[in-house]
């Protein structure tokens, strides 16, 4: 058998590449002819459109986003496996931080201290729990069985504040400086969906989220009497 021309080669490669939507100017050099056994894969990509839930929490007091920040969530969803199951809050410089922390009812929370100073963690909305006292480097873990939100205090330090947001599910988003929020990869379903801020009233509405696209969630909350 001839041994093909190198002529011959190159018009054949330009052959191939253009069955493949190639132009023999964007052919790479050096590229591998196509069915030779070095020939990498076709890549194909594809747009997907997850399902999610998106919108705003603005306060009606003044129609600003909460300072305070806030958190989104839904109730009704399915659970994902290890997600939002554990958390840590790290004590610093008289701080929880986070100021807000979100775990699945079931989950666990491990309370941190890295101040020099010792803190006694506790909760008005935990009957006869604290973290006893807690020095340098020392940690004390608390699981979380009941749907809720519970505010965190220090014995020692008054001025110290933060909260536990305890969810029925795994799916939630936290509320941001500009009052918006997204909830990523909602399964399609019906939902109740409730805005949650410190010190104030919750809302819940329903929302159906279909298989594609996003659906808009905004909520307005009120003081209590208002």
């Amino acid at each position: 058998m001839n041994t093909m021309s190198r002529r011959q080669a190159l018009h054949f490669v330009a052959i191939v590449a253009a069955s493949m939507g190639f132009s023999c100017a964007t052919l790479p050099a050096g590229a591998p002819v196509a069915g030779s056994a070095s020939a990498p894969a076709p890549i194909v990509t594809a747009s997907v459109t997850e399902p999610r839930l998106v919108g705003s929490v603005l306060l009606s007091s003044t129609g600003n986003p909460p300072t305070s920040g806030g958190v989104v969530y839904v109730d009704g969803a399915p659970k994902q496996p290890d997600v939002a199951t554990t958390a840590t809050i790290v004590v610093d410089h008289k701080v929880f931080t986070p100021l807000i922390t979100v775990i699945t009812t079931g989950g666990a929370v491990t309370f941190r201290n890295k101040d020099a100073l010792t803190h006694h963690v506790f909760s008005p909305d935990v009957a006869q729990w604290d973290t006893g006292y807690l020095r340098k480097n020392e940690s004390a873990a608390r699981t979380f069985e009941s749907a809720g939100a519970f505010a965190l205090l220090c014995n020692i330090h008054p001025e110290m504040i933060g909260y536990v947001l305890v969810i029925p599910s795994t799916y939630f988003g936290k509320v941001g400086t500009d009052g918006r929020y997204v909830i990523p990869n909602l399964p399609p379903g019906t939902y109740k969906a409730t805005a949650w801020v410190p010190r104030m009233p919750t809302a819940t509405q329903a929302v159906t989220v279909g298989p594609t696209g996003a659906v808009t969630a905004n909520f307005e909350l009120r003081p209590e009497g208002s």
